[in-house]
């Protein structure tokens, strides 16, 4: 027989006799292994990379978005549920296993390379549908947009322009009566592909066809993560927080389409967030990526001047000041080891494709601002 009745049970338990026990674990750990040690060799060959996701994963996951978007969920969701289940009852059928059962060795030892082949098939199956987009062409590559430093006073006057917009348009966006924005986040999401035209015009390497974000059932777990989204290669899924404050949902949407326009890097796919937000038709869209541009550039001149950080704080109006402050209270409030353990587990995967600044990559789409609206506006290719 070519496959055993029971691939699970085969991986897992270990016969009474003989040593062909650990074939089948061990050639789950190979495959995956052989592939990622190919993978680490040919990374810096950019035009393997290159054509690996343009011919290869780009076409499957355009087909895997269009699938999964027929489903009204989040089927990432689902995947993530899924293995949560799975590992539990691994964990607890190997303690039972090991306490009740004989041949504890054998069965610890094939049990152990069962998880490991697990995660290495799921670290290849993540590094080949998404890994190679670190190294392939990046946004700044194809666009002709040069991250570079920048003064204080260009700092100053990108923030003030930025204030400035965030107080013309934060009376035309809905409030409750507490001053807050609120929003029907499953009716806002819908809306998010329609920001990127104008985008896709000047950025044509961008355009292909993408599909609404969807609001994850178990936001607020991700909140005491740290995140507000995130795009799930295996079924090609733009997931977003929404029990974020709803001023920077709308924002977080449209990061998290950047990602499906293979924009891997996360302070690039913030300054796509950004200027697709601000060049889109929704007032909406257009006040929280003027409020996301703010945050960044505002922490960057705080940095580099405190005085001139202030001057251009002055110029926003009360309720930009109430968003901001419910901002950083929602996330103040959610601090915990379990978000401190999550931005390490994360910095450290970022680190490993190359993103040496971990999560602080996300302060050079500051760089990009500055490069962009100070240099020109080079069209892509």
């Amino acid at each position: 027989m070519l496959f055993p009745k029971n691939l699970y049970q085969e991986i897992t338990e270990p016969k009474k006799s003989g040593t062909h026990w650990l074939l089948v674990p061990l050639l789950c750990c190979i495959v995956p292994g052989l592939l990622l040690v190919l993978f680490w060799l040919l990374r810096d060959n950019q035009a393997v990379m290159n054509f690996w996701v343009g011919r290869i994963t780009t076409p499957l996951k355009q087909v895997l978005a269009a699938v999964w978007n027929l489903f009204p969920f989040g089927m990432a969701e689902v995947v993530w549920a899924l293995g949560v289940i799975i590992a539990v009852v691994f964990l607890t059928r190997t303690a039972y296993l090991l306490i009740r059962r004989e041949n504890r060795l054998q069965r610890l030892i094939r049990r152990g390379l069962a998880a490991v082949s697990a995660g290495l098939i799921v670290w290849c199956c993540y590094t080949l549908m998404w890994g190679v987009n670190y190294y392939a062409d990046s946004f700044s590559d194809q666009s002709g947009i040069s991250s570079r430093g920048c003064s204080a006073e260009e700092l100053y006057q990108l923030s003030t322009a930025f204030a400035e917009k965030c107080s013309e348009l934060s009376g035309q966006v809905m409030r409750n009566g507490r001053g807050e924005v609120e929003l029907d986040a499953p009716a806002v999401l819908s809306l998010a592909t329609e920001q990127y035209r104008q985008t896709f015009q000047e950025f044509p390497f961008l355009n292909r066809t993408i599909y609404s974000p969807k609001p994850m059932m178990f936001s607020r777990i991700l909140s005491y993560m740290g995140f507000t989204g995130f795009y799930f290669p295996m079924t090609a899924e733009s997931m977003v927080n929404i029990d974020q404050p709803d001023c920077l949902i709308p924002a977080t949407a449209l990061h998290e389409l950047a990602h499906q326009c293979n924009v891997a890097a996360e302070d690039e796919a913030n300054f796509v967030a950004i200027i697709a937000g601000l060049h889109g038709d929704d007032l909406t869209y257009q006040y929280s990526s003027a409020l996301m541009g703010y945050i960044h550039l505002s922490n960057a001149l705080y940095s580099a001047d405190a005085k001139l950080y202030r001057e251009a704080a002055s110029l926003l109006n009360e309720q930009v000041r109430g968003d901001l402050t419910q901002n950083n209270q929602y996330w103040k409030a959610l601090e915990s080891p379990v978000e401190e353990v999550s931005e390490t587990i994360y910095t450290s995967f970022l680190e490993s494709y190359g993103q040496s600044d971990g999560m602080k990559s996300y302060g050079k789409c500051v760089d990009l601002l500055v490069a962009y609206y100070f240099d020109g506006q080079p069209s892509g290719n």
